[in-house]
């Protein structure tokens, strides 16, 4: 390891402080629970190979962990080894290096540093958090951790439902997309990188956000509210629904001949095997799925349902990208305060919800 790099040693020590009594994680005990959350002690344990320990200044509620509070998605977390109450939610953090493990490179002790992990049940929302050092980021000298933080999940889930339908950097320029969702995390996200993409992008959110979406490079927006639907023809060339599966036929409609295709993040896969079991639950998926991909246009041949992973090539851009992309803050509490920031999501209120377990 390189100078000035901190060591398993060194890891294994720093709880051995005299702010012990301070390493805490916020665990969510499950729908059954009268007592939805509690703060407990985190044991903390040395970053292994490729792995770093993160102070984590800031990190984020996304509408999938209060979903997952509730036991949604139970069975596919379950195989995951993330389904069992009680668990750490999260997946995004912004903080410091603390720790780094062996065969990191070009990642020290003390850097700003943002990132995700995939599901688990030790999530980010703690006051520290071992992460792969393949899924971190340099965090740019100019935004806040609380700016950063809410980026990485909603980014890479964001960008693969890109990539689902065709779209690129390389050929998104001049295309016509319709985006669906654009007020919430993942569509004003998708405005913002296929503007900057050269992309013409139409976005369908509630009218309070249209001046924010046009700000962020849509060239249309239509109001979720008033049959958005009725006044679109046929011409995108692709089409992403962030918002609700019961239009993603409409969004499909939406689709010329030719077009190259559609990728939706609201789909029933989670919920159906959830209701169904593994088997039956799979093929009603497979059923569902096969009927909409039919739905498209000829000439068009993808049609994606997008679940989240880390993917190198979506860090990558989110890097490339991370100093001049921005979603609202609106809810900014502590981790004993953390409930608060799930009452926030669930109740549908403007703006990513932040947890700051440091403070």
């Amino acid at each position: 390891m390189g100078k000035g790099r901190g060591t398993v040693a060194e890891a294994a020590a720093a709880p051995r402080n005299e702010k012990m009594m301070d390493d805490v994680e916020l665990a969510c005990l499950g729908p059954a629970s009268a007592d939805r959350f509690a703060v407990r002690p985190l044991t903390r344990r040395p970053p292994g190979k490729g792995e770093i320990e993160v102070r984590v200044e800031a990190t984020s509620v996304n509408p999938i962990d209060v979903r997952r509070s509730d036991g949604y998605g139970a069975r596919l977390f379950r195989l995951m080894k993330a389904g069992r109450f009680p668990l750490v939610l999260g997946n995004d953090f912004a903080g410091s290096i603390t720790a780094v493990g062996e065969d990191v490179q070009n990642l020290s002790t003390g850097d700003a540093v943002f990132g995700l992990k995939p599901a688990s049940a030790n999530g980010t929302h703690a006051t520290h958090v071992i992460a792969k050092a393949a899924h971190v980021l340099k965090a740019a000298a100019s935004r806040e951790p609380c700016e950063l933080a809410i980026l990485p999940y909603s980014f890479v889930t964001m960008y693969l439902a890109l990539r689902g339908t065709g779209l690129t950097r390389d050929n998104a320029r001049g295309q016509d997309v319709l985006v669906h969702g654009a007020s919430g995390g993942l569509g004003l996200l998708a405005v913002q990188l296929l503007a900057q993409w050269g992309a013409n992008v139409t976005a369908i959110g509630w009218a309070d956000s249209h001046s924010l979406l046009r700000s962020a490079g849509a060239s249309n927006a239509v109001d979720a509210a008033s049959k958005p639907f009725a006044g679109l023809d046929a011409h995108f060339t692709a089409t992403l629904n962030f918002a609700s599966w019961d239009d993603d036929l409409a969004l499909i409609g939406c689709l010329r001949t030719g077009a190259l295709g559609h990728a939706t993040t609201v789909h029933p896969l989670l919920a159906t095997i959830d209701r169904l079991g593994w088997v039956r639950g799979a093929v009603a998926s497979m059923t569902i799925k096969r009927r909409h991909r039919m739905a498209l246009p000829a000439g068009c041949r993808r049609y994606g349902w997008t679940l989240f992973r880390p993917d190198q090539e979506a860090l990558t851009e989110l890097g490339a990208v991370s100093s001049h992309i921005f979603l609202p803050v609106g809810c900014s509490v502590s981790l004993a305060q953390g409930p608060a920031a799930f009452a926030h999501v669930r109740d549908g209120k403007q703006g990513r919800a932040v947890i700051r377990p440091s403070d």
